[in-house]
């Protein structure tokens, strides 16, 4: 906070306490002017997608991370890509020379290592980028409807009828469903969990049973060599396509901007909430903004290097929109158990289905440990005498139940508001402290935990085209045609666009802000309060910790296991280690 805002940090004070009808009135002269900073407006006139802030203000801007982490990086970028592309051919000649193209300022992606590996790919669905897609299959009836089954095949694959796979939840799939006028197939992957606790892919489809009767139905095996990896490179475009404009830009950085400006214009500084919420917007606004010149604007980025270009982006994330809710895809363990992936353990407590989704269990842990910080905190400051005077402080609370009120207001072009769905509440208002701290927790987790997960990886993945594509080439395979190297090379990127990836996914990269649970601004400084911070890091450091003792068992464990039992390998998955979440959308 500058040292001009209208008051000192200590004051923390919900509106009903101030003292006097003076501090009162200020607070709502100081919250009308800040109204006026934080206009809002639709983007591309489209009520279907996150409206935006209509003109950055002043105090949302720094040089300084302006130039440390978007202009000096890039500079660096482009004068090495440059470097590189001379003498460059238009197509990559062969594998090897791709590999070779990553030196001076571009590292090694980690994808690269293991990007013609089932295993990886497999992997991929759980701890990489895009881990919100996959799902436990259900029925057999179920999986009719997304793929063309070959059962004695998949017999012959899994070693197991489907029929047992599904009663033992050991079969699982991502449905990639994409609208036809994106040009791209909307494939259909189907996994299977080893008897061994592996996690392999065994089918995958790419095109839907229910698509246009004239787009061929082919499902490709693992046993079909280049045809098959070509397969998991469209699968794997589809996935990205999704990622990058839904789960990514879509769900963390451009919602959380709306969230962001609803903050700002409906809680005063001297809010509690305001207090709890603003260390997690640091630098949101100027990223996003950066991000819609950089990324979304004709010709740029995403137009570079993404089949579907931009206009496809912004289709995507209104379709999703519509459906999306806080309460159930924005809160872990709703999203988790409605796509079947958690189950009962030996004491009747959740627990992850799927072994080696290390994602989820780490996430689910460090969702608890946000709730409980944020149920501490808004009891501090809303228990009052009891039950009914705790109830009455909440609905007395005019700010927090107007930024209640704007989250789910429909977006609109005059007196819209945020447009979120589920926000949970009883008729439009925050009746009970446990809504308030569910929709908190949703915020909270989303810009750190769910953005850390997203954000950090990509370059790793999306660096190296054949790992994970963002832009292929000629026609997806309609049959199980055999293919050469060539076949796969002739579809991959150009060199020129392979070097806007490396170059954007890099920059992407990077991060910039302080862990979760450190802040850049001390916003919190009610001694109360600050014993809740101090035990919310605490219980980060212990979830740290059995993170480390976990990846280290899984080291050891890979060291010792012979190589004819390579089907339960599983990596060491340290990207929700808390001291690797940033605490904010910063990049």
């Amino acid at each position: 906070m500058k040292q001009n805002t209208y008051s000192s940090r200590s004051d923390t004070l919900l509106p009903q306490d101030e003292g006097s009808q003076y501090n009162s009135d200020i607070r709502g002269i100081h919250l009308a002017n800040k109204r006026l900073q934080y206009e809002f407006e639709l983007y591309q006139a489209d009520p279907n997608v996150p409206v935006m802030i209509t003109k950055l203000p002043k105090e949302e801007f720094s040089w300084y991370y302006y130039l440390t982490n978007l202009v000096f990086p890039e500079i660096k970028m482009t004068v090495s890509a440059a470097i590189l592309k001379i003498g460059s051919t238009e197509r990559w000649p062969s594998f090897a020379k791709m590999n070779k193209a990553y030196r001076l300022y571009f590292k090694r992606p980690a994808g690269m290592d293991h990007w013609d590996n089932d295993m990886h790919f497999a992997q991929q669905r759980l701890n990489q980028c895009n881990w919100s897609l996959i799902e436990r299959v259900v029925s057999k009836d179920v999986l009719g409807k997304m793929m063309t089954i070959d059962e004695n095949r998949l017999k012959q694959l899994m070693n197991a009828e489907i029929s047992d796979m599904i009663s033992e939840n050991r079969l699982f799939i991502t449905n990639l469903r994409l609208t036809e006028d994106l040009k791209i197939p909307s494939p259909v992957v189907l996994f299977q969990q080893t008897a061994d606790s592996g996690f392999l892919p065994v089918a995958i489809q790419l095109n839907q049973p229910c698509d246009n009767k004239s787009k061929p139905n082919t499902v490709f095996y693992p046993d079909d060599s280049n045809t098959w990896k070509l397969a998991k490179m469209w699968a794997n475009l589809a996935d990205a396509s999704i990622y990058l404009g839904v789960v990514h830009l879509g769900l963390t950085h451009l919602l959380m901007e709306s969230v962001d400006i609803c903050l700002n214009r409906h809680l005063s500084t001297r809010h509690p909430i305001y207090k709890l919420l603003a260390p997690h917007f640091y630098f949101n606004l100027l990223i996003n903004n950066t991000a819609r010149d950089k990324l979304l604007g004709p010709g740029e980025y995403i137009d570079k290097t993404m089949t579907i270009q931009t206009e496809g982006v912004v289709c995507m994330l209104g379709k999703k929109l519509k459906d999306w809710r806080m309460d159930i895809d924005g809160t872990l363990p709703a999203d988790l158990r409605k796509r079947g992936l958690l189950c009962p353990d030996e004491n009747g407590n959740e627990k992850v289905n799927i072994p080696g989704f290390f994602f989820a269990e780490d996430g689910l842990k460090i969702y608890h440990a946000v709730r409980e910080y944020v149920d501490d905190y808004v009891k501090y400051y809303y228990t009052g005498e009891d039950d009914n005077d705790t109830t009455n402080r909440l609905l007395k609370d005019s700010e927090i139940q107007s930024f209640c009120r704007v989250l789910m207001k429909p977006r609109a072009a005059e007196n819209g508001g945020i447009g979120i769905n589920g926000v949970p509440s009883t008729d439009g208002r925050f009746m009970e402290i446990d809504q308030l701290t569910d929709t908190l927790t949703s915020i909270i987790f989303i810009c750190t935990v769910m953005h850390a997960a997203t954000n950090f990886p990509q370059y790793d993945e999306y660096g190296f085209p054949p790992n994970y594509t963002t832009t292929l080439h000629k026609d997806p395979p309609t049959n199980d045609k055999k293919l050469s190297e060539q076949d796969l090379l002739d579809c991959l990127p150009s060199v020129k666009q392979t070097f806007d990836i490396m170059k954007i996914f890099t920059l992407l990269s990077q991060e910039t802000t302080l862990p979760l649970g450190q802040f850049e601004v001390q916003y919190i400084e009610d001694q109360g309060a600050l014993e809740i911070l101090e035990k919310f890091r605490d219980n980060l450091h212990r979830i740290e910790g059995d993170i480390k003792r976990r990846n280290d068992k899984i080291i050891e464990e890979n060291e010792n296991r012979s190589k004819e039992n390579r089907s339960i390998v599983h990596y060491p998955y340290s990207r929700l280690l808390p001291k690797n979440i940033p605490n904010s959308i910063a990049i």
